[in-house]
């Protein structure tokens, strides 16, 4: 891209900021007093070896030999899933091996990565679903729950580590974090996650499908070697400023390419009459000639071409980054909680997938029948209402993680889920199910958000982030600023609790997320007005080279109201009729109140005088293009912060017609 410049991270190791990211470290026994394990000043080194009954002397043998021993008895945050002896000894007869030190240094150095994780997480706490971080190998572990039956015949809930490691004593708390006893070892796969599909009886049917479109070598990335990064942005990290509080902010160490990727088991295609490979080639034409008609019958015999109608099928079940459970396409369960008001939205997010142009609604339905998550769905919640005016679309839902229970669906470059219907980018979805406003958290924006865990990771810290040095999607124009995605915290005033932060003179381009159809659409980017950060000129074009200004500069150092360029008024003590009247003065200055969906804790979104959507451009966008945003500061100022929230296309259809304020 032309004038692009490589973003150059700058390490800052000044005393002054060591000291101020030391005070950012959470206490342990502050945050869970009199809850767990008593503290008793050991590390996780001591509890290990000072069990009565020498339970991990297995585990202190591959641990020591892997040389991460020395850390677990020093200062930091970790939580440890210490498998038992009688664990290692199971594992090993599985590997015919009779000790622990048969295995080789490469061995006890995965095994170590997998049962270690740098934050502290206390299983009491968390929900169904991936760990909010990754381990020391970069991989999420998840939790489930499974029942189980006591000698007496007592039914009791237990917590399960990838399914497979029961964990039999919980939240052991030490000065150095917690341990989580569990009574197998977790395993990992080497193999790639095209080579696990491969290998999976129940989904023949759309693995030969998958093996003749030839996308092998799409799906067998692993790490980008030409991405560098150096040890202290990594381990020691920079200080970035954000709402006017500090972040320790540590940077992704390996870009690494992931899949996520959505199967129908063969009983699935069976149920609607597709048996075997030639059935699902001509259901595939039948679906896609009419969804792209320009292109009917032109690419049939050409299984490779992007266009050929098995390839789209195929490809729009794949997205270009990892989720550990299906639980976590949407925000984390106490973000929802304390976020989202499910009465008027479900839960939502949207993703761009491997088929070119395409894009994918992901919303969880969080009680009654239809519980679960599901893919372009329609409606809120269980009910039989209609949503938007439309009628009710049940849509594909993803197997819970106990219809998956016997499946290996993890390779080493990322999942696959089962789905319980045929999944497709089919006229009737392009057209009508996603013809609603899309609202796009940032920070799945791009590909490295997700596969990193940044999106949605939540630590002890809320003044955490991960940076990010030229992110996919994303380019600059300059060096002389400052990317990371911020923890979730029920306690940010952001959409799902996280956020992406820029900090300093950035000029960056993002590339947008497709719409599903031509026609007339509205841009629109969250607004939260504070002092400390800076004034925005706003571009948006067809090509990163040729980007048109859309309007006059956005001052982000404004609260929304007070501010006559926006005329925000607070809807209390007004008519519906005054209401009516405010938010259409305010889009004729385009900006809109921020949705009455969402809430900080206490107050919806809309009520908050600091928060609003401004609009960036009306105008007509095509389908099959890309399309790219620009954000330039226009003051010129090292210091000046941003929080990109969230985006909306919204279509015509939509805000020409009494446009809900959710």
């Amino acid at each position: 891209m032309k004038n692009f410049i490589r973003y150059t991270v700058k390490i800052l190791l000044s005393g002054l900021i060591l000291s101020a990211l030391a005070l950012n470290v959470s206490c342990l026994e502050e945050q869970h007093p009199g809850t767990y394990y008593t503290f008793t000043g050991q590390t996780v080194a001591d509890y290990l070896e000072d069990d009565a009954e020498g339970r991990f002397t297995d585990f202190i043998t591959v641990l020591k030999k892997a040389r991460h021993w020395g850390e677990l008895d020093t200062y930091g945050e970790f939580t440890c899933f210490a498998p038992t002896n009688s664990a290692f000894q199971a594992y090993l007869k599985q590997r015919g091996m009779s000790s622990v030190d048969d295995l080789s240094f490469s061995d006890c150095d995965t095994i170590t990565r997998t049962h270690l994780i740098k934050t502290t997480y206390f299983m009491s706490d968390m929900n169904e679903g991936a760990l909010p971080s990754v381990n020391l190998l970069d991989r999420f572990l998840t939790l489930s729950f499974k029942a189980d039956s006591t000698d007496e015949g007592v039914i009791r809930l237990v917590k399960c580590i990838n399914r497979n490691s029961h964990i039999i004593s919980l939240d052991d708390t030490v000065q150095n974090g917690v341990v989580q006893v569990v009574d197998s070892v977790i395993k990992v796969t080497g193999d790639y996650i095209f080579d696990i599909l491969k290998e999976n009886p129940g989904s023949q049917i759309f693995f030969q499908a998958l093996n003749m479109v030839g996308l092998e070598d799409s799906l067998k990335k692993f790490k980008d070697d030409s991405y560098f990064i150096s040890y202290d942005s990594v381990e020691t990290g920079v200080v970035g400023q954000g709402g006017g509080s500090d972040y320790r902010v540590k940077f992704w160490g390996e870009r690494k390419s992931a899949f996520t990727i959505l199967v129908e088991p063969d009983s699935v295609f069976q149920a609607k009459g597709i048996n075997n490979l030639d059935d699902l080639i001509a259901y595939a034409k039948e679906v896609y000639d009419e969804s792209y008609p320009a292109d009917a019958g032109l690419y049939d015999d050409q299984w490779h071409h992007r266009k050929n109608p098995l390839n789209r099928f195929i490809s729009y079940h794949i997205l270009p980054f990892q989720v550990a459970s299906a639980v976590d396409f949407c925000a984390k369960q106490r973000v929802i909680e304390n976020r989202f008001i499910i009465s008027m939205l479900d839960p939502e997010d949207y993703f761009e997938t491997y088929l070119p142009h395409s894009i994918m609604r992901f919303s969880r339905v969080m009680s009654g029948a239809d519980m679960g998550m599901y893919i372009n769905r329609r409606g809120i919640g269980s009910s039989d209402e209609p949503e938007i005016g439309r009628p009710k679309h049940r849509g594909v839902r993803l197997f819970t993680t106990a219809e998956m229970s016997g499946v290996d669906n993890e390779g080493c470059n990322g999942y696959f889920f089962y789905i319980d219907d045929i999944l497709t980018y089919s006229a009737n979805v392009r057209n009508d199910i996603l013809n609603r406003r899309m609202r796009i958290d940032c920070c799945t924006l791009s590909p490295d958000f997700m596969t990193s865990g940044a999106r949605q990771r939540m630590t002890n810290n809320a003044y955490e982030g991960t940076g990010f040095k030229q992110p996919q999607n994303f380019y600059s124009y300059n060096s002389d600023y400052l990317m990371w995605v911020r923890v979730a915290s029920t306690t940010n005033w952001s959409y799902q609790g996280d956020g992406l932060d820029l900090q300093g003179n950035y000029d960056i381009v993002i590339k947008l997320p497709p719409i599903p159809f031509d026609g007339t659409w509205e841009l629109r980017l969250s607004y939260r007005g504070y002092e400390g950060c800076g004034v925005v000129q706003n571009y948006v074009g067809d090509s990163p080279d040729n980007l048109v200004p859309c309007g006059i500069p956005t001052d982000l150092r404004l609260s929304a109201s007070g501010n006559y360029n926006i005329g925000w008024e607070s809807d209390e003590d007004k008519t519906e009729e005054e209401i009516n009247a405010i938010d259409k003065a305010m889009r004729n200055r385009g900006y809109m109140k921020a949705p009455n969906s969402h809430t900080n804790g206490e107050t919806p979104f809309r009520d908050l005088n600091t928060m609003a959507r401004r609009i960036i451009t009306t105008d007509y966008f095509y389908a099959e293009k890309d399309y790219y945003l620009r954000m330039k500061l226009v003051l010129d100022n090292p210091k000046a912060e941003m929080n990109f929230d969230y985006m909306e296309w919204c279509p015509k259809s939509i805000f020409d017609f009494n446009e809900d304020k959710h």
